[in-house]
């Protein structure tokens, strides 16, 4: 069992209106003892529910029409002519920013997350907030329904050549997604008929949640029925330890033993601690988590106000873990260390490193 357990209600139901955000406390110095406990909720009811038995009937079909659209793809020769890198498709596009530190490929289908929304969310935050920022789950308006968004992500990742899939796609995967959460009820259906058959063709996906729920569904369990599935998709989710600030999500306790019972399976696992909140916090996250994540990636809340010997502190108790796990610091934490990432030892690794089985 972990430790940690819940410091507030996160009682509010999925269609309630979106909380006021309060102002988050200053991280304080550093100690060297670990963080009191998180108390539990008082509502047990509250947790985020999974798919159903209607979403199990909405995947079979999706899952049907992605095997087509593979089939009608490999129907024909590869081409021989050099493809046009991927930009900006539909369904599978290039990030830009902080989030190609998570991701050369990726793809959103779906936008907005049931309310209440994190509190420190980029999407409910500047221009973004008017297109994206929605406690609304809807697909993207490019799509007129989510068969033509299964067909698109097909057509894009083989992109015109032929039965072959494009080879950036196979080495460096893609990842599930930006602009709203893979896990969720509404969307979870379409991402694993996406998974169920991207991972038969040696794509790497990364797939990256703060819902527990799908992990009881029978849309995972057919999931396990793939041989590829362990090899080629890599399962993450965020844990800040703060939620008070994710009304929305499932317990960090819950993602916790989420991430456990991940591991148990076979399949390879990352955390994001993502957004750093409180250092002692996210500290105690890891030490944690090491024994059973295979990677962390930790970046710090945007505009936050963290004392430059309190991040150098945080660093080096990373850095002293026995477990030696791996780790990505992100540019934004670098930039304030002014140290190198090798410098803290060889398990911090850069960006391009690749947590999926085959490599």
């Amino acid at each position: 069992m972990s430790k940690y357990k819940e410091t507030v209600n996160t009682g509010a139901s999925e269609v309630s209106t979106v909380n006021t955000p309060s102002a988050s406390p200053k991280d304080s110095p550093s100690s060297s003892a670990r963080p009191a406990a998180i108390t539990a909720p008082a509502d047990a009811d509250s947790t985020p529910k999974g798919p159903s038995i209607w979403d199990k009937a909405k995947y079979l079909v999706l899952r049907a029409v992605a095997a087509a659209a593979v089939a009608a793809h490999k129907a024909f020769d590869p081409v021989k002519k050099k493809l046009k890198t991927i930009k900006g498709g539909k369904a599978i596009y290039r990030p830009g920013g902080k989030a190609k530190e998570y991701a050369l490929f990726a793809t959103n289908i779906f936008k907005g997350c049931p309310g209440p929304h994190c509190l420190y969310c980029y999407l409910f935050k500047g221009k973004m907030a008017k297109t994206l920022g929605t406690c609304l789950v809807s697909l993207k308006a490019c799509f007129k329904s989510e068969r033509s968004a299964v067909t698109a992500f097909f057509n894009e990742l083989f992109g015109g050549n032929g039965g072959t899939v494009r080879p950036e796609l196979l080495e460096h995967g893609i990842f599930f997604t930006f602009i709203s959460d893979p896990g969720l009820p509404q969307t979870f259906p379409l991402f694993a008929a996406l998974i169920a058959e991207a991972v038969k063709l040696h794509v790497p996906i990364q797939f990256l949640t703060k819902r527990t729920a799908w992990l009881d569904s029978e849309i995972f369990q057919d999931l396990l029925t793939i041989p590829e599935v362990k090899d080629y998709l890599v399962i993450g989710l965020t844990l800040t330890g703060r939620d008070d600030m994710e009304p929305g999500a499932s317990p960090n306790s819950e993602r916790i033993l989420a991430l456990r019972r991940i591991h148990d399976l076979g399949f390879r696992c990352f955390a994001s601690v993502e957004p750093v909140i409180l250092t002692s916090k996210s500290l105690a996250i890891v030490q944690e988590c090491a024994g059973f994540v295979d990677l962390f990636r930790v970046g710090l809340l945007a505009g936050g106000e963290f004392k430059i010997a309190d991040l150098r502190k945080f660093a080096d108790d990373l850095a002293a873990i026995p477990e030696k796990p791996r780790i990505y610091l992100k540019d934004g934490l670098v930039k304030r260390l002014k140290r190198t990432r090798e410098s803290y030892g060889s398990n911090f690794v850069d960006a391009d490193y690749r947590p999926w089985n085959h490599d």
